[in-house]
């Protein structure tokens, strides 16, 4: 008898989690499972990747701006726990009512637990997935009353998974009374063959300006596109011929594509939106840089490595763990002038690019997606 999986999710757009998601769906065997998937929002860039064999159930339809000012008011007059409370219960419970799942994950921190906590009764075993290193970063909280209504939460769940051991061991210095037996590690899902495949049959046609640098992913603050383009201006100041290419959409465009034209950057910071795949516009650029202030095991440097990219990366939860003491990709610290000098260093040294170019590629040897789904399929139970 096949076993019944629920997975929580708020909605799907370009995010590392989201993608991960949509892969190991992708890699599901459902000879053995029966999976369902709950959306806040049945939106995102990502939505028509769900595969066919996926149950979808959503509360609202498309995430539109009405949704965004009602939530932004409602917690302004911090009546968004009783919304909550009130409305978003039932939907959920409408989709579980009389229904028992062998288990129910959320795959995300904040809104999805907040959801998985109201129908945990209704599961044998309830898992959640922690993608970020909650101290340095605790934007869950914007969801709960206050950290001992989420602590109350996790307290729920049967298993807590984090994508690294430091994204774990911050989770526990937090919450030091979670049973540390039941924090299990298992790192993201990442299918190397199929990267290749999507980047090798894409129809992309590419014109380069110097040396070329790319950035993909959500426009939000935890990325810090800002350092990006403050260390961009350092490199045009110093006289180099180099385009920037940002690749995803976000809250933060406006003020993104404002900050490149005060710094007299607009041909040299390119926003090139969302591009699915992404992978053509990653293999053909010089180097790869991620300038986030927080992370759990960042999927786009590991999307980078399989394609051979030489990385610079700052030193952040995950970003360590994957990169080494600089030895799979250029670590630097997360003020502007070790980005820039990152940056120069690479764009100086062809020699340095191919050594990380080789090293890259052999860290990639690490990705298993049949081993990660065992450790997935373990943890469900």
């Amino acid at each position: 008898m096949k076993k019944s999986i629920l997975f929580i999710m708020p909605y799907l757009p370009g995010g590392g989690a989201e993608k991960v998601l949509i892969d190991v769906l992708r890699n599901f065997d459902y000879s053995r499972y029966d999976v369902s998937l709950f959306l806040e929002f049945r939106d995102g860039v990502y939505v028509d990747s769900i595969p066919e064999n996926v149950s979808v159930h959503s509360m609202w339809g498309r995430l539109a701006m009405r949704h965004e000012r009602l939530f932004r008011l409602l917690r302004m007059f911090r009546l968004y726990g009783l919304f909550h409370l009130l409305f978003c219960r039932r939907a959920i419970s409408s989709v579980v009512r009389g229904k028992s799942f062998d288990a129910i994950v959320s795959f995300m921190e904040g809104n999805a637990l907040k959801y998985h906590s109201y129908v945990a009764g209704n599961a044998k075993n309830n898992v959640s997935w922690v993608h970020i290193d909650l101290k340095k970063k605790h934007w869950s909280l914007d969801f709960f009353k206050d950290a001992e209504e989420e602590r109350k939460a996790y307290h729920l769940m049967d298993e807590i998974v984090f994508v690294s051991d430091d994204a774990r061991k911050s989770f526990l210095e937090m919450y030091v009374d979670v049973d540390r037996d039941k924090c299990k590690v298992i790192r993201n899902l990442i299918d190397g063959k199929e990267i290749m495949r999507q980047m090798q049959s894409a129809c992309v046609t590419l014109h380069k300006r110097g040396f070329t640098i790319c950035m993909a992913g959500r426009l939000n603050r935890q990325k810090r596109y800002d350092r990006a383009i403050l260390a961009a201006q350092m490199l045009k100041n110093d006289g180099y011929d180099f385009e920037l290419w940002i690749l995803g959409t976000g809250e933060l465009l406006d003020g993104l594509v404002r900050a490149v034209h005060e710094c007299r950057l607009d041909e040299n910071v390119i926003f090139m939106g969302f591009k699915r795949p992404p992978y053509p516009y990653m293999k053909a650029a010089d180097v790869y840089l991620n300038t986030s202030e927080a992370e759990g095991y960042p999927l786009v440097v590991c999307e980078a490595l399989a394609l051979g990219i030489p990385v610079v990366a700052t030193s952040v939860t995950g970003t360590k763990e994957i990169l080494g003491d600089s030895e799979y990709g250029l670590l630097v610290k997360e003020d502007v002038e070790d980005i820039y000098n990152g940056l120069k260093r690479m764009a100086d040294d062809a020699g340095l690019r191919e050594e990380y170019h080789l090293r890259s590629l052999r860290r990639a040897e690490m990705f298993d997606v049949e081993a990660t789904m065992n450790q997935i399929y373990e943890v469900l139970g």
